[in-house]
């Protein structure tokens, strides 16, 4: 998968042509949808076009109206999975700041099963993503979500602690992401059970981390 991305980066880049119309967008949410399925069955193995769009119930040609190759495809759908812990994220600004650790650890918890989700529905996108980490020409597509990312988790920790300094709070997101991420990946090249572990132990990073700098009552 490494290899064909980093042969073909130039032309799979950006789909070959943008929704304009509805009906148009909703062409491309079938492509899309197809080619998830597809990954999420075939695991490890990359659905060809034809098998896209045989599921899509469209033709060959309907699906290089949009996208050049299957390696567009999916490198739409790795920026549609990134897109998704914006607003995750979000979510945890929302609602009142916790007064307690106990509040707050329950908070850190819904988190973990929303993004925990978002990784184990998809993760036969992981190959993708890997890819785009690693090649300078796509990496540019997950530092936009990523800095979008690191701010969100800064944001919310000074929601929970207002007079949390900004450099504090943005190191912290850096860690929070960074970690959460990397141990996430180990987790699904292993069975459930030692993602679930890992998730665990995470989870407790996360909280030995961050509470010294919240100002939590026990």
């Amino acid at each position: 998968m490494k290899r064909s991305l980093d042969r073909k980066t130039r032309i799979a880049l950006e789909p070959r042509k943008q929704p304009r119309q509805q009906r148009s967008s909703k062409v491309v949410d079938r492509i899309l949808d197809a080619a998830l399925v597809l990954t999420r069955e075939q695991g490890t193995k990359t659905p060809t076009t034809l098998a896209i769009a045989q599921r899509a119930g469209l033709s060959v040609g309907s699906i290089y109206q949009y996208f050049p190759n299957k390696e567009a495809i999916l490198l739409d759908l790795a920026r549609r999975w990134l897109s998704s812990f914006p607003e995750v994220i979000a979510k945890r600004i929302k609602v009142a700041p916790p007064t307690n650790r106990e509040e707050f650890r329950r908070e850190v918890r819904k988190l973990f099963i929303d993004t925990s989700r978002l990784y184990l529905e998809n993760a036969s996108l992981m190959p993708v993503i890997e890819a785009i980490s690693g090649n300078a020409d796509l990496r540019p597509i997950q530092n936009e979500y990523d800095e979008q990312i690191i701010a969100l988790y800064a944001a919310w920790l000074q929601h929970v602690n207002p007079a949390l300094e900004d450099k504090i709070a943005g190191r912290l997101g850096v860690l929070m992401m960074d970690v959460g991420h990397a141990c996430r990946l180990v987790g699904l090249k292993r069975d459930r059970k030692t993602y679930d572990l890992i998730e665990d132990d995470v989870e407790r990073m996360w909280l030995a981390l961050v509470s010294p700098y919240l100002n939590l009552e026990s």
